[in-house]
């Protein structure tokens, strides 16, 4: 067993910044570009119109002034159509947004424009148009006048938001060259879990790790990848095992500590998963495992075999898996672990004999100062405590505190104001 300092620095030790992916453009929100995007047309591909209206020469309209103007309709332009059909003196193109501009048209004159009950007018009719501020020009937008074929429309190094994701698919890009989204495969083990959804018969327990540690996955902008539940049986452990070391972490609950039925960390050592560290100072979470495989021609995976009970298992997802997925991802160092700040006690709290002890507290921010309130909580199968939690309170080993005293705490979310 080692001190929790020395588990933590291990875990940052042996996690690496995963190299650039080539992704699916829609699954890359939120990430950097590692290579610039580059347009494979213009934009717009060509002249458009940008309001619903009539496309005119420039010359009908520039000797009037504040006039009315009668032009026959010569062709109807719904968006995504297009015609060869010419507009010359003395004609117009009904034409809606989005449109491509017609041959020989030189402006756009908005369909509010029409007079005299003409605004209907289609092919074949005539439209009677009074444009008393008419620019030559107008309401049209001009190939290649957001972008060229060839430009880079995005640089590396870009944040990929929805504008961008947006921008990239208007230049061509299906795929793009980004920083990774950390895959995280997740295991439960135990032959006494069922599916959330199902009714637990006498001894069974229904799998809240799973969907747990999932969610917490995705808040960090990881990918979740589910395997399941294994019964406590090797093979079946194993086959999982093998399944969930494709991906950059595999996360197992369950089957870590010291009973006959904790197979996993001998099954891991056994798929060739080397170990770093079995066993913490910690509480709760004192089992958790931590190891690493090579793969050759691809980035180690991470492996964490956390406690079965389920506030041990967010404890130590916290505390090792949280910091992994931030190294691997590319995050800034101040970013890989809960924020730590100082709270002043609001109830009582102790240590574990040679062991810290992490306990769940709702915090409260006002007046200048931070309070932690320890919440109900039997121990680590209780979640119902740490659900209502807004943070941990760190408790070093065999101290004692009471209301009034100054503790660390970690930030799990957002204080409560007060």
């Amino acid at each position: 067993m080692i001190a929790l300092v020395d588990a933590l620095r291990l875990v940052e030790e042996t996690a690496t910044v995963l190299g650039p992916r080539r992704e699916l453009l829609v699954r890359s929100w939120g990430r950097r570009l590692a290579e610039p995007v580059v347009a494979d047309i213009d934009s717009p591909a060509w002249d458009r119109a940008m309001m619903d209206g009539f496309a005119v020469a420039n010359a009908d309209f520039e000797a009037v002034g504040e006039g009315v103007v009668e032009l026959t309709v010569v062709v109807d332009l719904a968006a995504g159509a297009t015609s060869d059909m010419a507009v010359g003196a003395g004609t117009a193109a009904r034409i809606m947004t989005g449109a491509a501009i017609p041959p020989g048209a030189d402006a756009v004159v908005p369909i509010e424009r029409a007079v005299d009950g003409t605004a209907s007018a289609a092919a074949g009719s005539r439209v009677r148009l009074c444009e008393p501020t008419f620019r030559p020009g107008q309401h049209i937008a001009r190939q290649g006048t957001a972008f060229a074929a060839g430009e880079e429309v995005l640089t590396a190094g870009s944040l990929l938001t929805a504008a961008e994701i947006g921008l990239a698919a208007e230049a061509g890009a299906t795929h793009v060259v980004a920083s990774p989204q950390v895959r995280v495969a997740i295991l439960s083990t135990g032959s006494e879990l069922v599916d959330a959804g199902a009714m637990p018969a006498h001894g069974q327990t229904r799998n809240t790790n799973g969907p747990m540690v999932a969610a917490a996955v995705s808040l960090l902008g990881a990918e979740p990848i589910p395997l399941g539940i294994a019964a406590d049986r090797p093979e079946a452990i194993r086959a999982a095992i093998r399944q969930g070391l494709a991906a950059d972490v595999l996360l197992l609950s369950g089957g870590v500590s010291a009973g006959d039925f904790d197979l996993v960390p001998g099954l891991l050592q056994a798929c060739g998963v080397r170990q770093v560290f079995h066993k913490v100072q910690l509480k709760p979470g004192k089992p958790v495992w931590f190891g690493r495989l090579e793969r050759p021609g691809a980035p180690p995976t991470l492996v964490f075999g956390l406690p079965g009970n389920p506030a041990s298992t967010l404890v130590c997802f916290d505390l090792f898996v949280r910091p992994a997925i931030g190294i691997l991802s590319g995050q800034p160092p101040e970013a890989w672990h809960l924020p730590r700040r100082e709270a002043m006690l609001t109830g009582s709290c102790k240590g574990a004999a040679g062991r810290p002890v992490f306990l769940p507290a709702r915090l409260v921010e006002g007046d200048g100062r931070l309070t932690a309130s320890p919440q109900r909580w039997t121990g680590s199968s209780d979640l119902r405590g740490l659900a209502g939690a807004s943070g941990l309170i760190a408790v070093p080993a065999g101290a004692s505190f009471v209301a009034g005293d100054t503790l660390e705490v970690l930030v799990r979310t957002p204080p409560a104001a007060g």
